[in-house]
């Protein structure tokens, strides 16, 4: 399936698009003209101000509309030079823009406390909005400071990062399968880790990363210059460390964000458990590139039309509106699943605002890994379709919280595989289960003490070289597999492969928060059968219009509590209790 992009525009030259990006930029400085001498002032009308959220939300859309589509286009073929255009020209308006809205923030912030409690009070529908900028009024700049960063985020960070997309997404890896030398983007190169012989996987795992290691200077250096330019900006706006800076972004304390990294990192023995009775089931010993390996040398293949079928039906056996939101993706052809030159690698789903519609890419090969990782974009889909009653402002969701509807989509989607599947093909798919579940805590949280020790090391010392990043990185490996893998030298280097790290500093514990958040969420939905569903439409459907504890709050969720987390490992513990008692 290919989308539909015409939902946005005809095509990339419609005139309709400029008028937006236009329209928006002039509104934009109408509205600051307007926005500052409404707040010179000490009191501040309650009207006045409501009336100039919702403008701000009006000019938003419409960037959004444009920058949604941009991304998308640019999506399909990161090699387009029309689309590559479109990006630099929809993020210098962008830029523009944000800029006209960089006073908001700063002259809301200067007020007392008091008064800003008051006009959270007074303005229900923008409560969360006023109580986020109280919140984060320490570490807010001037005006004149943040007009400034606004204009030159055209040219920062966020830029660099699509560099290292575009750099990347233009690998090609050349390998012999069968006799035949064929040639292969990213995501296929990552998919042979599936393959069913070790000598395959191994080989090419060494040539991904190869690859990676021949293109060392200018991956370090983006590396080196994104993390500077997050790491500075975290230290002038005062924050304890750069973690903080996302951590507040994300609506979490650095306790428990803290408490999350450790209480993972103490549970890696569940990891060497289940690679040390793998490596015995596979007769191997194992290694990172044989961590994915089938147990079986006939692998089960599905036609796209089956995997949609498959979770159609999963989600709409859970919930009937589930499975409408679900169908309503493959008939508007809003998802992009073919495997093509230049495609961006992985999957995502993109949803900017509450009038638009979430759009779903794909890179389907037609395993069963990727029918679950339908589910969980599709997934993230519900959540931007039924958040969607809310406004602009309330929309996003702090990243922590953001995966929550995708993993939940994905256990809906494994409780039906595992229905249909005899005893044996049980635990071969149980065991794929814990892997990807693995992926989502374990690793996941290995990428973020990278991180953590990476930005201290950079901070320190103002560059750190190749050698001394993949030496980090070996630390983290060695960390999270204990004594269940040898590691050869080049998944030293898988650090630089990482898109997320490049692209959004620190969010990769977000997956691992949501994971196991989303753990406690199915066992209760376990427990409380169809009373939960209710509930559960409800948070979702609340998008980020309060603090993450206070929307758990009503499914029974604690997040400040010190044992909360290793509930989660605790089931974990519980799927690989299962799978030892299947193979007895």
């Amino acid at each position: 399936m290919q989308w539909d992009l015409s939902y946005f525009y005809k095509d990339h030259q419609d005139p309709s698009l400029l008028k937006d990006l236009k329209n928006a930029l002039k509104e934009s400085e109408d509205f600051e003209t307007e926005g500052i001498a409404l707040l010179s002032h000490q009191n501040i009308d309650t009207e006045k101000l409501k009336t100039l959220f919702k403008t701000q939300e009006t000019i938003i859309q419409k960037i959004a509309r444009a920058m949604q589509f941009a991304y998308l286009y640019f999506a399909q073929n990161t090699a387009n030079a029309d689309a590559q255009k479109l990006i630099g020209l929809c993020t210098n308006y962008e830029a523009k823009v944000r800029q006209k809205f960089a006073f908001l923030e700063p002259s809301l912030a200067r007020l007392p406390d008091k008064t800003l409690e008051e006009l959270e009070k007074q303005i229900s529908a923008y409560r969360h909005v006023i109580e986020k900028i109280r919140l984060r009024k320490e570490n807010t700049f001037s005006v004149e400071t943040e007009q400034i960063l606004a204009g030159k985020s055209n040219s920062g960070r966020e830029r660099l990062s699509e560099l290292y997309d575009k750099i990347v997404s233009d690998f090609s890896f050349s390998v012999t399968l069968d006799g035949e030398k064929r040639t292969f983007n990213g995501a296929q190169m990552r998919n042979l880790r599936y393959h069913p012989d070790s000598k395959i996987r191994r080989k090419a795992m060494k040539s991904f990363f190869k690859r990676y290691e021949e293109n060392q200077i200018a991956l370090t250096n983006l590396y080196n210059i994104i993390q500077t330019d997050y790491d500075t900006e975290a230290a002038l706006r005062k924050f304890p460390s750069s973690l903080s800076m996302r951590n507040q972004e994300n609506e979490s304390d650095d306790r428990t964000v803290n408490k999350l990294i450790e209480v993972t990192t103490e549970n890696a023995v569940l990891v060497e458990r289940y690679y040390r009775w793998k490596g015995k089931k596979l007769g191997l010993k194992m290694t990172p590139a044989d961590i994915y390996a089938p147990f079986e040398t006939v692998k089960k293949t599905y036609t796209f039309e089956e995997a949609k079928q498959t979770v159609l039906d999963a989600y709409s056996r859970f919930d009937k509106e589930f499975g409408s939101i679900v169908g309503a993706f493959f008939k508007e052809r809003r998802i992009d699943s073919e495997i093509k030159p230049g495609k961006r690698a992985g999957a995502f789903c993109s949803y900017y605002h509450p009038d638009g519609k979430p759009f779903i890419l794909l890179n389907f090969d037609g395993n069963i890994r990727e029918i679950m990782t339908l589910a969980h974009e599709l997934g993230h889909g519900i959540h931007g379709t039924l958040s969607s009653k809310q406004t602009f402002l309330n929309y996003s969701t702090p990243l922590t919280m953001a995966e929550i509807a995708s993993v939940f989509g994905e256990m809906i989607v494994f409780d039906k595989l595992m229905g249909e599947l005899d005893p044996k093909n049980q635990m071969l798919f149980l065991a794929r289960t814990i892997e990807d579940m693995f992926a989502t805590t374990f690793r996941q949280n290995m990428f973020a003490r990278f991180e953590v020790a990476s930005h201290q090391r950079i901070m320190a010392e103002g560059f750190v070289p190749w050698e001394d990043l993949c030496g980090l990185y070996k630390v983290e490996l060695e960390k999270m597999f204990l004594s269940s893998l040898t590691i050869p030298e080049e998944y030293h280097a898988e650090w630089s492969s990482i898109p997320h790290i490049y692209g959004v500093p620190y969010y990769v514990y977000a997956y691992n928060f949501a994971n196991l958040l989303v753990l406690s969420l199915y066992g209760k939905y376990l427990e409380e059968g169809k009373r939960f569903i209710p509930k559960y439409k409800t948070l979702l459907s609340s998008g980020g219009n309060d603090r993450p504890e206070k929307l758990l709050s009503p499914l029974g969720i604690d997040l400040t509590s010190d044992t909360f987390w290793q509930k989660g490992f605790d089931i974990i513990k519980g799927y690989i209790d299962r799978l030892e008692a299947l193979t007895d």
